[in-house]
């Protein structure tokens, strides 16, 4: 009976969302301080509470980028001089702002919350060169420990060659995606920035619709996103990406991102 009231609720939530769990589809477009991630409620009648939640996960190299409800996202950062302010305060931000998951919690692609709701999991990926020991980590230490090479290896297949860092959100097999470029922005556009990334990421679906990446579509759901604090540069930032020109020898739909040849 367990194993079936699970199947319902696993239907309920992929009929809702128009997804399929390893699938094509990705949530759209991505938002920094320190409050719980909103989750919408995409609950059936007569089904237990249901959201769709933004998670960040840590894997290390050993561990591929499992998609879950639909695809998955992960944050890429340089190791350029340049870019080191900036990552820490986008590392200060997304830990801030979202909530932690297991890749065992991913891999099922729901779990129950303390207060009774089941959680729909929608993974950011953090990449660790080792598995960290376990309790709570600052950003001091998940820098250092930050696989660096394999995020070159990922910003390779999409041609991303700044200082970044990146959010990327792409189709399991990473011919399409949707990019969040942090290059040369300040601490509060960064802040901002990952507020609309986790926002966005938590329940929108349409992000491989081909108007969404349409300049002045963008720029109207970005406005109406941040109203009164909209600044332009937040257009260029939020862009996507189609058949990415991949560097030779990398191998997209490889998500243990192997290095490329």
């Amino acid at each position: 009976m367990r194993t079936f009231l699970i199947v319902l609720v696993v239907l309920a939530v992929l009929a809702f969302l128009g997804l399929r769990m390893m699938g094509s589809n990705m949530p759209a477009e991505m938002g920094g301080e320190s409050e719980p991630a909103p989750s919408t409620d995409v609950t059936q009648p007569g089904a237990p509470t249901v959201t769709a939640t933004p998670v960040v996960v840590e894997i290390d190299r050993t561990q591929p980028r499992q998609p879950a409800n639909g695809g998955s996202a992960v944050l890429l950062f340089t190791d350029a001089p340049q870019a080191a302010e900036r990552n820490m305060i986008t590392c200060l931000n997304v830990w801030n702002l979202m909530d932690p998951a297991t890749t065992e919690e991913v891999r099922i692609g729901l779990r129950k919350s303390e207060d009774g709701v089941v959680e729909a999991l929608r993974p950011l990926y953090w990449l660790n060169r080792t598995a960290l020991p376990a309790g709570e980590h600052d950003c001091s230490q998940l820098m250092a420990n930050y696989d660096f090479p394999r995020a070159r290896t990922v910003r390779d297949k999409f041609g991303l060659t700044d200082a970044g860092p990146y959010f990327v959100v792409s189709r399991a097999d990473e011919q399409v995606a949707a990019v969040i470029d942090l290059t040369g922005r300040s601490d509060r556009e960064i802040a901002d920035l990952v507020r609309y990334f986790r926002d966005g990421f938590a329940y929108q679906n349409d992000i491989w619709d081909p108007a969404r990446s349409e300049v002045t579509a963008r720029r109207a759901q970005i406005a109406s996103f941040f109203g009164t604090r909209f600044r332009e540069s937040f257009v260029s930032a939020v862009g996507s990406i189609t058949s990415p020109a991949v560097r030779v020898g990398c191998r997209l739909g490889d998500l243990a991102d192997a290095p490329c040849t």
